[in-house]
């Protein structure tokens, strides 16, 4: 592969002419919803007359492709308002953009429709996607900026009218080279970048990390590894194409367009100025004298957008027939301001006089390491008694939140703070000297023309309308629970037991779901059909009897299937296969919750019984979130229970202890039960940990998160206050209060128990399958590029304020007494 710096041709005046390149043409975009990518689309809508444009979209949090264009499109403050309110015929244009769904975990990245489409269809390609995360392990950062890649330009390889790719990859892909030519550099380490991915493949996530920083060698982060390996295999598999490499350094706010300042995006230098808008005090460590480049993301585009029209003037015009890969390094030597001037040129934007002369002390690059580190300890505590105040006063503090993530981003991009390259940008330069004079207009991206001092005239500006923007989106970022249920199919275990009934309930009278579905077994002699006509007359359900006009059609929507969970089939044909078909969210709620059964019954009810319904949801179709109740108490062992599963079974686990247990004989298993539940008291905790531990184990491919109510109490306003049907648990430690007799029990009068009104449970269960869901789309988008998803959502219904102690608890029940003796003497 030739590696020469490659010249592009004669500088001859209109050598290329952009805006004919683009008429009628049909332009693929990937990462179209990005910082750089929202403008790439925005300005090819405004100022060219493109015939379409394929946005290639990735689902994201359960929203299609499409809906994230509209979104994009027709956000409350959009990039595209100056296309809405200065174009007549906006409506035609936004009509141009065409969203589809991409999944660049597989190999066919599209389906066959729209392969077929982009085959026949597509003329130039720009391909931004990327994952910009510093701090990824490597075969991570791989799968994102090179697998997707190498995908792409496999397809590209079919479409008939191909034009031009772009691929944008960055400055600093070679930043262990302090002179930067325009060419690709073949010198991927370890084996070159096959072998790293083969090597990664087998190591564990421990051995990643730590492998990842001796492969990355003197390159500062696995982002700019994953560019260089990209650059690579462009050169190595892609030289035939009509594909060029466009290098951006560090992209920042726009200079005109859209609008002035205009970004969406903290990332980079614009996150690291942040402070400066907001009168935070922060230093970073860095060489003041240090001059990076910096290109505004206008000027990028612009950049982008010539460079494809010169690669297609590159295919036609010059020989030999192979030609090498062109390289543009979008760099500008003059014209540079040094990091130590940053903070006066932010500044300069701020409206306030004494804001902007105060800034200049709070926020200043340092050369001495000591004196930021100091102040970040400060920091912090100031933070964390800000947050520890607002605490006390029931709100949220994101003190602490807000000073990490900017020390996070301070340590990542310190490297560049210290280093400073030369470069040679002759591709660019000449590509800026064969515009037009018209084009030249529309497409203005001379870096050495940057008035800065102008341009940082609205850079704060743009910084403070994001972070309001961010606030609002924060604010209105909500989960849509009851678009979550509407024509739904629920299947439920448990239905017709306490907590069941009030779920039932719930979702019958306030959500409109399509049908709900009950697991039922014949008890005592009473069949199922029985069993469910005997709960629909309970009298909880009589506010929907009372509140509905046609309350039978509401009772239409339970359906009640026989079970038995001993056998592993449990469910019978013809309700096997219709609740494979129909089933969505499933809320396993049955268990045995005595304290005094069998070691072998607790443990079949509730866990065997658990496994065989989740092997059987494996084969659902249309899964959206499985809920498993547990308990808050499954780890009562420990004082401090976070939100995971505790995998800490002894002898060997729980496989292991059933194993153990299947020969042996009841009284056996008798003797046994104390040693192997310790330090838990009983085994129903015992049984309920076992299950978290099985889900996670065998089940956390499936959508399933885990639910830990902690003592389940009396309702308290649903479905009418103090509802109960069930003495168990402290409700029975209640009755001789109520019967006013004489009982004093064993315990820490000061202890504060975990309680929650039944109807609380109920209404945190259906928004935890909600959440399940968008948490399952996240971890689907992980894992489409190799990544690890995050383990199964465990939920602690738990609320650490406003504790009541067993003696406060024991007053408040005796106070509702009808009697003023019976209170008097409680």
């Amino acid at each position: 592969m030739n590696t020469e710096t490659i010249d592009t041709g004669p500088v001859l005046e209109g050598a290329l002419n952009v805006a004919e390149f683009y008429r009628g043409a049909t332009v693929l975009v990937t990462g179209g919803t990005g910082f750089i990518g929202k403008v790439l689309v925005e300005k090819l809508l405004r100022c060219f007359e493109v015939k379409k444009i394929f946005l290639l979209i990735r689902r994201k949090a359960n929203v299609s492709a499409t809906d994230r264009l509209q979104q994009m499109l027709e956000g409350p403050v959009s990039i595209f308002d100056t296309i809405r309110s200065t174009a007549p015929d906006a409506k035609e244009r936004f009509a141009k953009v065409v969203a589809m769904d991409a999944a660049f975990d597989r190999e066919d990245i599209v389906d066959d429709v729209d392969k077929t489409k982009l085959c026949n269809e597509v003329q130039i390609i720009f391909h931004v996607m990327a994952s910009i995360r510093f701090n990824e392990v490597l075969d991570e950062a791989i799968a994102v900026n090179v697998t997707s890649a190498q995908r792409l330009y496999a397809l590209a390889t079919s479409m008939a009218e191909l034009r031009s790719i772009v691929h944008v990859s960055t400055f600093y892909a070679n930043c262990d080279r302090p002179y930067i030519e325009e060419r690709i550099y073949d010198d991927v380490p370890y084996g070159g970048l096959e072998h790293i991915q083969l090597f990664f493949k087998s190591l564990s996530v421990e051995e990643k990390e730590r492998m990842t920083r001796v492969v990355l060698g003197n390159m500062p982060n696995s982002y700019v590894f994953s560019k260089k390996c990209a650059e690579a295999m462009v050169g190595r598999e892609f030289g035939h194409l009509p594909i060029g490499i466009f290098r951006p350094p560090i992209v920042i706010s726009s200079y005109r367009e859209p609008e002035p300042g205009w970004v969406d995006c903290f990332h980079g230098a614009t996150g690291l100025c942040v402070p400066v808008v907001l009168g935070k005090t922060m230093w970073y460590y860095g060489k003041p004298e240090v001059k990076p480049f910096m290109s505004p993301v206008d000027h990028t585009v612009s950049g982008m957008l010539a460079a494809a029209c010169d690669i297609y003037r590159r295919q036609c015009t010059i020989l030999p027939v192979e030609k090498p890969v062109p390289v543009y390094n979008f760099t500008f030597e003059k014209n540079r301001f040094a990091y130590g001037d940053m903070v006066e040129l932010v500044c300069s934007g701020l409206p306030n006089v004494l804001d902007r002369w105060l800034s200049r002390i709070k926020c200043r690059i340092s050369p001495w390491k000591i004196f930021p580190q100091m102040l970040l300890w400060l920091m912090t505590l100031q933070a964390r008694i800000a947050d520890e105040i607002l605490a006390w006063f029931g709100k949220r503090g994101s003190n602490v939140k807000i000073v990490s993530a900017i020390t996070t981003l301070s340590n990542a991009v310190e490297y560049f703070r210290c280093h400073m390259w030369t470069m040679d940008n002759s591709n660019v330069k000449r590509m800026l000297s064969l515009l037009s004079r018209d084009d030249a207009k529309r497409l203005d991206f001379d870096g050495e023309q940057i008035d800065w001092r102008d341009y940082h005239k609205s850079y704060a500006k743009g910084i403070a309308m994001e972070l309001m923007r961010k606030n609002d989106r924060r604010k209105s970022k909500q989960l849509n629970v009851s678009e979550f249920y509407r024509d739904a199919v629920v299947l439920v275990t448990g239905g017709t037991g306490f907590l069941g009934k009030v779920l039932v309930e719930k979702l019958l009278r306030s959500m409109a779901v399509k049908k709900v579905v009950l697991l039922v077994r014949e008890k005592r002699g009473t069949s199922v059909p029985e069993r469910l006509r005997q709960l629909i007359s309970d009298p909880i359900f009589d506010k929907i009897r009372e509140s509905e006009v046609h309350p039978s059609k509401v009772f239409a929507k339970l359906e009640a299937v026989e079970t038995d969970f001993t056998t592993d089939e449990f469910v019978k044909e013809p309700y096997k296969t219709d609740l494979l078909n129909e089933t969505q969210i499933v809320f396993h709620v049955m268990a045995t919750v005595r304290f005094d059964m069998s070691f072998q019954t607790v443990l079949d009810t509730n866990v065997t019984s658990a496994e065989r319904l989740y092997t059987f949801l494996r084969q659902a179709r249309h899964l959206k979130a499985i809920v498993h109740v547990s308990t808050f108490y499954s780890n009562c062992d420990r004082a401090h229970i976070e939100e995971c599963v505790y995998d800490d079974i002894r002898y060997g686990g729980w496989d292991h202890i059933r194993r153990i247990l299947e020969p042996l004989t009841e009284a056996e298993k008798a003797k046994l039960m104390p040693s192997i539940i310790a330090p838990l008291p009983n085994n129903y905790t015992f049984s309920k940990k076992c299950a978290e531990v099985m889900i996670q184990k065998r089940f956390s491919d499936l959508p399933i998160g885990i639910f830990r109510p902690p003592i389940v109490t009396p309702g308290y306003r649903e479905p009418v206050p103090g509802w109960v049907d069930s003495l168990q648990s402290v409700t029975s430690l209640c009755i001789p209060i109520l019967k006013q007799r004489l009982l004093w029990y064993y315990g820490d009068p000061a202890a504060c128990p975990a309680l929650a009104p039944v109807d609380y449970c109920i209404a945190g269960l259906l928004t935890a399958a909600c959440d399940v869901s968008h948490r399952q789309e996240e971890k689907r988008v992980l894992e489409s590029f190799d990544r690890k998803g995050a383990e199964p959502p465990v939920y602690n219904f738990y609320f650490d304020k406003q504790f009541i102690s067993w003696q406060q608890f024991i007053g408040l029940v005796g106070a509702s007494l009808p009697t003023y003796s019976g209170r008097l003497f409680r």
